[in-house]
C-alpha cells in the first residue's frame, strides 16, 4: 500500500514537469538561429515600433490588429536591439504556447493527450518558425490558446471571475492579431453545441466581439502593403498552406484527421460533442476565412492559419493517443517526431535574406566611383539598417552598379533590378545569392541608351 502511494506520488511529480518540458523543448527550437540578420519584414516592424506611443495606438490610422504587439516591442527594444535581443519574445511566446497548449489537452481529455499535443507544437517547424521572427504570430498562437483555456475553464466553473479573464484575454488577443477574432467562432460553436450555455457566457462571447469589431473592420478596410506580390490561389495554394500550417509534417495532418474522425464517432453516440465542435471549428474558422478574403482580394494570406496550429496539434494528439496497439502507437510517434525533425533541420538550413552578409560583401567588392542600388526602393529600409543612414540609391549610376535586391524568386530578381538600373543602360555581368530572396548583382554601363 506504502509503496503503490510512493509510485502515485512519483507520477504525479513526473506529469508536473512535463509542462516545462514543453516549455523548454519549444524555447530551445525556436532560439536556434536567433542571431541571424533580420529579414526586410522585421526591419520594418523594428521602424514601425520606433514611432511615438501615440502613434501606436489602435485607432483608424492604425493596424490596430497588431498594436498591442508593437507597444510590448517598443517597450522591448529599451532593453535591447540586437536580432537575438528582438527576437527573444516571440521566442517566450510559442514556449509558453507549447506549455498552454499541454494544460488545454489536459483540460479537455487527459495527461498523455496533453503532454503529446504539447510536443507535437513544440517541435513543429511552423512553430519554431514563428518563435524565430519579429513579428505578432507567435502571439497570436499564445493569445488563442490562453483565451480558449480560458474559455474551457470558464465554461466548466461558470464564475464570474473566469468568465471576467476570458474577456479581457480574448480581446486582447484581437488587437495581438485580427486572425484571433475567427477563435471567437470556435468559442461560441462550443456554446452552441454544449449543454444550455449560461447567459454569463453568452454576454461575454457577445462583448469580446463587440470590442473586437473595429480590430477586424481595420483590417478589412486597410489598404494593404505587402512586401511580396500574392496571386489569385488555386487548391494547391490553399493545400500548401495547410501544409505549413502542421510544419510540413503530413503525419501530423494524417493524425489530426485521425483523431477528428474518432471524435465524430464519439459525438455520435452523444460523447464529446462541445469538444468535437470546439477543435472542428478552430481548425477549419481560419482556413474558410483565408479562402473567402482570397475571393475578396486576390491573395492567400496563410498568417490567419497560424491560430488553427494549436488545434491541430490536439486533433493530431487525440488520433495519436487512440491508436490500439502500443507498439503502432510508438511507430507512429517516433514517425511524426522524425518527420519534424527533418522538418526543422531544413528550416535551419533555409537562410531567407542574409542582409548582412549581402552587404558586407558589396562593400567588399565596390570601388570608387561604383554606386550600390537597392530594388525594390520598399527594401532600402533593411539596406540602411546594416549599412547605415543615407547609404544605398534607388537609382544607378557609375562605370558599375551594384544592385542589392529583394524579391521572390530569381525572375523577379532579375525583372527588379533591370528597372532599377534602366536597362540597357546596365548590363548583368554576374550575382550572388544571399538567402532565398536576396541576390546582389553586378550591373556594368553599357553607354546605350535608356527604352521608354
Amino acid at each position: 500500500m506504502v509503496t503503490s502511494a510512493l509510485e502515485a506520488r512519483d507520477r504525479a511529480r513526473l506529469w508536473l514537469a512535463a509542462p516545462i518540458a514543453v516549455f523548454l523543448l519549444a524555447a530551445g527550437l525556436a532560439a536556434v538561429g536567433g542571431r541571424r540578420s533580420f529579414v526586410l519584414a522585421e526591419v520594418e516592424r523594428v521602424f514601425q515600433a520606433q514611432r511615438p506611443w501615440r502613434t501606436l495606438v489602435p485607432v483608424w490610422h492604425v493596424h490596430a490588429s497588431d498594436s498591442l504587439y508593437l507597444v510590448l516591442l517598443k517597450g522591448w527594444l529599451h532593453i535591447g536591439s540586437s536580432e537575438a535581443a528582438v527576437r527573444a519574445p516571440s521566442i517566450a511566446a510559442v514556449a509558453c504556447a507549447a506549455a498552454v497548449v499541454y494544460a488545454l489537452g489536459v483540460r479537455l481529455f487527459d495527461r498523455p493527450i496533453g503532454l503529446a499535443a504539447g510536443a507535437m507544437f513544440a517541435t513543429s517547424a511552423y512553430t519554431a518558425g514563428a518563435g524565430r521572427e519579429t513579428g505578432p504570430l507567435a502571439f497570436a498562437m499564445l493569445a488563442a490558446a490562453v483565451a480558449t483555456l480560458l474559455f474551457v475553464v470558464a465554461r466548466s466553473s461558470g464564475g464570474r471571475l473566469a468568465w471576467g479573464a476570458y474577456t479581457v484575454v480574448a480581446t486582447a488577443s484581437v488587437y495581438v492579431h485580427a486572425s484571433c477574432t475567427l477563435v471567437l467562432v470556435a468559442h461560441a460553436a462550443m456554446l452552441v453545441f454544449g449543454c444550455r450555455p449560461t447567459r454569463r457566457a453568452w454576454v461575454s462571447v457577445a462583448a469580446v466581439s463587440a470590442i473586437a469589431a473595429p480590430a477586424v473592420v481595420a483590417v478589412l478596410a486597410a489598404h494593404r502593403h505587402l512586401i511580396d506580390p500574392l496571386v489569385q490561389p488555386s487548391l494547391g495554394d490553399v493545400g500548401r498552406a495547410t501544409h505549413d500550417a502542421s510544419g510540413r509534417n503530413v503525419l501530423l495532418l494524417a493524425l489530426a484527421l485521425f483523431g477528428a474522425a474518432l471524435l465524430v464517432r464519439e459525438a455520435a453516440a452523444g460523447d464529446n460533442v462541445p469538444t468535437l465542435a470546439l477543435l472542428s471549428a478552430w481548425t477549419g474558422t481560419p482556413l474558410a476565412a483565408a479562402l473567402a478574403l482570397s475571393i475578396a482580394r486576390p491573395s492567400l494570406d496563410e498568417r490567419y492559419l497560424a491560430v488553427s496550429t494549436p488545434a491541430l496539434c490536439l486533433l493530431a494528439a487525440v488520433g495519436l493517443a487512440r491508436i490500439p496497439r502500443r507498439e503502432l502507437l510508438a511507430a507512429a510517434a517516433v514517425a511524426t517526431l522524425a518527420f519534424s525533425s527533418a522538418r526543422l533541420v531544413q528550416l535551419d538550413r533555409n537562410t531567407t535574406e542574409s542582409w548582412r552578409a549581402a552587404i558586407s560583401y558589396v562593400a567588399s567588392s565596390k570601388r570608387a566611383g561604383d554606386r550600390i542600388v537597392v530594388a525594390p526602393a520598399r527594401a532600402i529600409g533593411a539596406f540602411s539598417y546594416y549599412a547605415g543612414p543615407d547609404r544605398g540609391s534607388i537609382s544607378p549610376g557609375g562605370p558599375v552598379s551594384f544592385v542589392v535586391v529583394r524579391a521572390i524568386d530569381h525572375a523577379g530578381a532579375v525583372a527588379a533590378a533591370r528597372k532599377a538600373v534602366h536597362a540597357p543602360a546596365y548590363a548583368l555581368r554576374r550575382e550572388r545569392r544571399f538567402g532565398r530572396h536576396l541576390w546582389v548583382q553586378e550591373w556594368d554601363r553599357t553607354g546605350l541608351g535608356v527604352r521608354n
